[in-house]
């Protein structure tokens, strides 16, 4: 560790009152014959450079004392007020620490002094994420170089109010102990990015000689062909500055655990045994602390998580896994009583998920009431950046008993995006999520003074049958609800769509009691919901919208549709014939058309004549099936112009079949594939086509998306989310 300042390698960190000689300053308490030992003391514990300087440091400090005691080798001016120089101290890279793990898109420098900087790893674009972190008494000037070229950046979150100065390819900024920074290059947040942790000074060092402390001082360790790091009841972890432990962390059936130290937990590997694959786990353990510790993980797999656990502090901790993708950064499942206070997560999946994953591992089959709650989580003070699916999460696994007094507040969300693989079809992803797939009791959420930077969409609130494609399924059997969510003082600065959607799942599982106050989007308050931004089912009762100007506000009941330009089939589904637009129907030679019917068998379908014909919606996406009968998607134009048509068409069931045709008509032509012949999906092709095609329309035309089999139905579902914008 290196502690020194920032000019004069030699005590200029110096109280407010302090003598002044040949233009050096000094601490007041170097002017005795104290003051000699004091300056050796502190500067052979910070500086660690060479007996030379130590010596000419020492050599100075009996200068001044001899001065303070009366002689005349120089005149010592008056007293005179400044203000402190800041202490840096600075983690030293250990030097067994593979080179591989240095960044080489970045250098720092903090208070002039070197900071090391490392790679996380790569993001789901393949670009490195670099971090680095040290501390500091007080404000201090960073200079970062970077070693790729940018024309523009931005230093975030936009909070912090921070601008920075440029010269060729560095920039300056001063920067305040206990804030997280980064320094993003061309505002591309597909692209390389520098975080810093600018950490306060520690406080409540562990006792290092204690048998209850398992300490790791400055240097790189490498467990990683070991079972995790087990703490025992009433033991603490202390990771010391500099140190670098490369494996996994466990707490299990443990109480007054403690896991600390501004050291890096380092997990970039496959682990060989029957142990959890992240690298913090803390399960069934009550009383926990972990804080200040740096958690950096390379792998597509959670960083921590905390499962059947009580009373547990997370606190400064600061994590980064940006690989794609189930890189959640600390999710909480059938917890209570926890504090996240500080956080800093880079992830590539949800940055913090609050879940119920029942008693014994997830089953959709178990009723929800017999698992412990998740209740009492509080998370604030915090920065998330996340790449794929939420920022801010509850869901979406919800076998929980109930989820009870659930807070976020003081959030900078500096980035969310949808999905790497699926850009805008995983429609129930946003910022700020609530996604339920467990019938279960929702209520006393509150969401308040959340910043949010970057994202797809805004709000989410839904229940779902099922998640990723169908990959993890829920279960609707049992009583259960949303209600009593509340978003206060929500600002979006973000160029998405800022979407807010509510879709209760039937008129036995609602969402209720909602209510936005003092939501802003681009600086604009939202006042009614006359709007694009809200999108509401039948099933979402007793939304309010207020501001504080009129704190009477405005209440709804859904459906909630606004005049849009904009129309998209999953969305909007309907179980009315021509509800949003969209008209659900058959048709099959010498029968013609037919409408279908909505859900004749309780399965939330729209069903045909036939045994297996069907459209329906899941995970935020539309899926036909057709029978021998042609599925038809049909929407009327509600006025004259010109329309984009987009949407990827793909092969859901993948396990057999031969596949199916699909084509676009308006009225009674083919529109695409503009060949006239229709496209074949084989079965196998789960990423599918684009079908893409821009049209004029007058008032009640019908643009009619068509699938059909081919030789057989057999495993012919097929996701299809047509999306219809007014030029």
């Amino acid at each position: 560790m290196k502690n020194v300042n920032k000019k004069e390698f030699c005590l200029r960190n110096s109280p407010p009152a302090a003598g002044r000689v040949s233009g050096i300053f000094f601490p007041a308490a170097v002017r005795s014959p104290g003051g000699l030992f004091y300056s050796i003391g502190v500067f052979s514990y910070g500086i660690k450079k060479t007996a030379l300087a130590a010596v000419v440091c020492a050599m100075v400090s009996f200068m001044t004392a001899g001065a303070a005691w009366g002689e005349e080798a120089y005149t010592v001016n008056e007293p005179m007020e400044r203000a402190y120089e800041p202490l840096v101290n600075v983690y030293e890279k250990p030097d067994a620490m593979p080179e591989k793990y240095s960044s080489s898109d970045f250098q720092v420098q903090a208070g002039g002094l070197d900071i090391p900087v490392y790679v996380s790893g790569n993001n789901a674009w393949g670009n490195p994420v670099s971090y680095g972190t040290f501390e500091s008494t007080g404000p201090v000037e960073i200079q970062i170089s970077a070693q790729v070229p940018f024309t523009d950046y931005a230093l975030l979150p936009e909070s912090l109010g921070l601008s920075g100065q440029r010269a060729g390819n560095k920039v300056t900024f001063t920067a305040q102990p206990g804030t997280d920074i980064t320094f993003l290059p061309d505002r591309n947040y597909n692209g390389r990015v520098l975080h810093l942790f600018v950490r306060e000074p520690l406080t409540d060092i562990p006792d290092i000689q204690s048998d209850q402390v398992i300490h790791y001082g400055p240097g790189y360790y490498d467990l990683s062909g070991r079972p995790p790091l087990m703490l025992r009841t009433g033991q603490t972890l202390y990771l010391e500055g500099g140190a670098v432990l490369r494996g996994r962390v466990l707490v299990q059936d443990a109480d007054h655990v403690t896991i600390c130290g501004p050291g890096i937990l380092l997990n970039d590997y496959v682990s060989q045994d029957s142990y959890d694959g992240v690298a913090v786990a803390l399960k069934n353990a009550n009383d926990v602390t972990v804080r200040d510790i740096t958690v950096i993980r390379d792998m597509n797999s959670w960083i921590s998580f905390m499962w059947k656990c009580s009373n547990v502090t997370v606190k400064n901790y600061k994590a980064i896994n940006a690989r794609y993708a189930s890189s959640d950064g600390f999710n909480v499942a059938n917890c209570q009583g926890v504090l996240f206070d500080g956080s800093f997560i880079h992830s590539c999946d949800d940055s913090v998920a609050i879940k119920g994953t029942g008693n014994n591992g997830y089953n959709p089959a178990e009723d929800p009431s017999q698992a412990l709650p998740t209740s009492n989580i509080t998370y604030q003070n915090s920065q998330l950046w996340s790449d794929a699916n939420n920022a801010i999460g509850i869901g979406a696994e919800t076998q929980a008993g109930y989820f009870d007094q659930i807070r976020f507040q003081n959030i900078d969300i500096l980035r969310n995006y949808d999905d790497l693989n699926y850009p805008d079809q995983l429609t129930e992803r946003s910022a700020i999520n609530i996604c339920a797939l467990n019938a279960t009791q929702i209520q006393n959420v509150t969401f308040e003074d959340i910043r949010v930077e970057k994202a797809k969409r805004l709000i989410n609130i839904t229940m779902e049958d099922s998640f990723w494609f169908g990959s993890l399924a829920g279960n609707w059997q049992w009583p259960g609800s949303i209600q009593n969510v509340t978003y206060r003082n929500i600002t979006s600065k973000s160029d998405g769509s800022n979407q807010i959607r509510i879709s209760g799942h039937d008129s036995n599982h609602l969402i209720s009691d909602i209510h936005f106050e003092n939501i802003k989007i681009q600086d604009t308050p939202l006042t009614d919901f006359d709007t694009d931004i809200f999108s509401v089912n039948s099933f979402g009762k007793n939304i309010r919208l207020v501001l504080d100007l009129h704190p009477e506000g405005v209440t709804a009941d859904g459906p909630i549709t606004a005049p849009s330009n904009r129309y998209q089939a999953a969305e909007q589904l309907s179980d009315t014939q021509g509800g949003n637009g969209w008209y659900y129907r058959t048709w099959q030679a010498g029968v013609g058309t037919l409408d279908m019917a909505w859900n004749p068998d309780g399965s939330n379908h729209w069903r045909g004549p036939k045994q297996w014909d069907a459209i329906w919606a899941e995970q935020g996406q539309l899926l036909f099936h057709p029978d021998e009968t042609q599925i038809l998607l049909d929407w009327k134009a509600p006025r004259s112009g010109v329309i984009s048509i987009s949407g990827t068409v793909r092969k859901y069931a993948s396990e057999g079949g031969d596949g199916v045709n699909v084509s676009i008509w308006k009225n009674d032509r083919m529109i695409w594939p503009v060949n006239g012949a229709w496209q074949t999906i084989d079965f196998d092709d789960t990423a599918g086509v684009a079908a893409e095609v821009s049209t004029s329309v007058v008032s009640d035309d019908v643009i009619s998306f068509r699938v059909d089999k081919r030789g057989n139905t057999a495993y012919d579902s097929t996701a299809w989310t047509p999306t219809i914008i007014y030029e």
